[in-house]
Parts: C-alpha cells; sequence; structure tokens
C-alpha cells in the first residue's frame, strides 16, 4: 500500500514515536510515578508543549506509550515466528528465555503497571484488551503448531506458569530458590500441557 501521508504527518508521527520511546525508556529507567512529562519530553529532545499536544496528560502518555510497546513488541523483545521453530520444547525455552529478558529488563514499571491495573479503571481496561490480544494471538500460533484440542484453556494455562516463573526470577523474596529447578520444571510443565 502506497504511503499517502503528508510530509506534515509524517513528522508528527515520527515526533509522537519519538515521546513514546522516550517514555518507555524513561519508565524502564525510573518507573511511572518517578518520571515527569517534561523530563520525558527532554528525552524525546522536544519541549514539555509538544508532548502535550499529543497526549492529553501523564496518564494519556503512559497508556499510549503500553499500548505502543505492545504493538511492538516483536521488535521491542526480538521475538520470533512460531514458523522459525520446528521442535516445540525449543520454542518454549526461547520463548521463557524472551520473558525473562522483558521480566528483568521492564520489573520496575511491570510492578507499577500491575498495581495499576488493580486501582485504575483506564489501565486495567488496556491491560486487559492487550492480555486478551496477546492471547489470542498465541492461541492462533499453537493451532499453527498443531495443538487443536483445549487450546485456549493450554495457552491460558501455559502463559500463567510462565508468568509465575518469570516472577520468582525478578522478585528478591525469591532469590534463594533454584532458579534452574524452575526454569527446567517450567519448561517440562507446559511441554507436558501442550503435546
Amino acid at each position: 500500500m502506497k504511503n499517502t501521508a503528508s510530509p506534515r504527518q509524517e513528522r508528527a508521527q515520527k515526533t509522537k514515536e519519538k515521546i513514546l520511546k522516550a517514555a518507555i525508556s524513561m519508565y524502564e529507567a525510573n518507573g511511572y510515578h518517578k518520571t515527569t512529562v517534561d523530563e520525558i519530553a527532554a528525552a524525546a529532545e522536544v519541549s514539555t508543549g509538544i508532548a502535550y499536544r499529543y497526549f492529553k496528560n501523564k496518564k494519556d502518555l503512559l497508556l499510549s506509550s503500553v499500548l505502543y510497546a505492545f504493538e511492538n513488541i516483536r521488535s521491542i523483545s526480538g521475538i520470533k515466528s512460531t514458523s522459525e521453530f520446528t521442535d516445540k520444547r525449543e520454542y518454549l525455552e526461547y520463548v521463557l528465555d524472551r520473558f525473562e529478558k522483558l521480566h528483568i529488563k521492564y520489573h520496575d514499571i511491570h510492578e507499577e503497571l500491575e498495581g495499576l491495573r488493580h486501582t485504575d479503571k483506564d489501565v486495567k481496561a488496556l491491560y486487559n484488551k492487550i492480555e486478551s490480544s496477546a492471547l489470542e494471538e498465541l492461541i492462533n500460533e499453537f493451532t499453527m503448531m498443531g495443538i487443536t484440542e483445549n487450546t485456549r484453556e493450554k495457552v491460558y494455562f501455559a502463559v500463567g506458569i510462565i508468568e509465575n516463573y518469570c516472577h520468582m526470577k525478578t522478585d528478591e523474596a525469591y532469590v534463594k530458590l533454584d532458579h534452574a529447578f524452575l526454569r527446567k520444571k517450567t519448561i517440562d510443565t507446559v511441554f507436558d500441557t501442550i503435546r
């Protein structure tokens, strides 16, 4: 499809993306609550007024950046498609590795979003929409891998197990646990579920 955007529209889109990328980077470094729109604008090399031209307020910028991150998750995380794997166990190990890296890199903002998910209706609605969309994509990928019986249940179970492992991996309360053992058991459990 031919790009019909005017140069002005393209510049506006690039500026908006610059602000969103800066917001993600700032949230990663400092968390949401400790990051101001002024700091995000400075990191994006735009004025605060320009940032407010694109986003109504600090929460609008958060919601937009979370949605942007989700829409670009494959490039942000480097996740490959299931079609690049022939072995299900190898794919699971790869996915778990990507999940771990994302949880480690974005630990603080992930924790804040989990909290906001329970206290802010807009964050909860966006979180639920994103989660539902991601799970539907995984259901489709599992189906293409030949997993056709109770696919939805298997995907929800697998994601829950992987998420729980990643939370234990990144939470200081579980530092004394044998994470290599937990990782192997996570992969074994998910693999047994999807076979």
